[in-house]
C-alpha cells in the first residue's frame, strides 16, 4: 500500500509539473506573440513614416525610382526577415544567434535578392519559419527560390501613400510549392516583401531597391 501511495504521489506530482510546463509554454508563446505584434507594428509605422517623407526625396531621385519600378527592371536586397511566430519557432529561437529573435532576424551579410525583369522574377531569399507540409524548419538551404515568368503580375502606384505596390504569383524552382508575393516600394527606396506560401507560414522581408546588377 505504501508503494502504491508513493507511486500515486509521484504520478500526481509529474502530472502537476506537466500542467505547469504547458501553462508556462503557453504564457511565453502568448508573450512572444504580443512582442512580435508590437515590433511589427512599430516597424510598419517607421517604414510608412519614412516612405511618406517626401521632402528628403528629390525629383530626380523619384524619377529614377519610377524608371526602375515602372520599367520592371530592378533588384531588391533585404536586411531583415520577419517570420511568423509560432510555438515551434520559439523552441528553436536559441539557435538564431545574438541580435536576433524569432520575430526579427538580421540578414546583413547573408546574400539574398529578388530581381524583376519584365514579367520574369528570380529570387533567393533565406527562409525562417514553420513548414506546414513536409515538416521541419529551415535556416540555411531551403529558401524562397523563384526563376520563372510570374503569373498575374500587377503594379500600382498609391498616390495617397506615396508608394508602389506590386503583386504576383510564382513557384519554387525545386519543388511544387507556390507563392503569392506582395512588394511595397517606398519613395526612399525602402522595400517590404511579403511571401505567402502553399506549404509554409508567411514571412516578410525589409530591404532596399536598386538597379539590376550588370551581367
Amino acid at each position: 500500500m505504501i508503494y502504491v501511495k508513493d507511486h500515486f504521489l509521484i504520478a500526481s506530482y509529474a502530472n502537476q509539473c506537466n500542467k505547469f510546463y504547458n501553462l508556462y509554454v503557453t504564457k511565453i508563446y502568448d508573450l512572444m506573440k504580443s512582442i512580435s505584434y508590437i515590433v511589427g507594428l512599430i516597424t510598419l509605422v517607421l517604414v510608412y513614416s519614412c516612405g511618406s517623407t517626401q521632402s528628403a526625396v528629390s525629383e530626380s531621385d523619384m524619377a529614377a525610382l519610377s524608371d526602375l519600378v515602372e520599367g520592371r527592371k530592378f533588384r531588391i536586397e533585404s536586411d531583415w526577415a520577419d517570420p511568423t511566430v509560432t510555438r515551434a519557432m520559439m523552441q528553436v529561437g536559441a539557435i538564431l544567434g545574438p541580435q536576433n529573435s524569432v520575430a526579427r532576424i538580421n540578414l546583413i551579410g547573408n546574400d539574398n535578392y529578388l530581381e524583376v525583369r519584365g514579367d520574369s522574377v528570380k529570387s533567393d531569399l533565406p527562409y525562417f519559419g514553420e513548414r506546414q507540409m513536409g515538416g521541419g524548419y529551415n535556416t540555411n538551404d531551403i529558401g524562397i527560390k523563384i526563376d520563372e515568368v510570374a503569373r498575374d503580375m500587377e503594379l500600382h502606384y498609391l498616390d495617397s501613400k506615396k508608394k508602389y505596390k506590386m503583386s504576383f504569383k510564382a513557384g519554387n524552382v525545386d519543388t511544387n510549392e507556390s507563392y503569392n508575393v506582395v512588394i511595397e516600394i517606398f519613395s526612399n527606396k525602402k522595400t517590404s516583401i511579403i511571401v505567402t506560401s502553399t506549404e509554409r507560414n508567411s514571412i516578410r522581408y525589409e530591404g532596399t531597391i536598386m538597379p539590376l546588377l550588370e551581367e
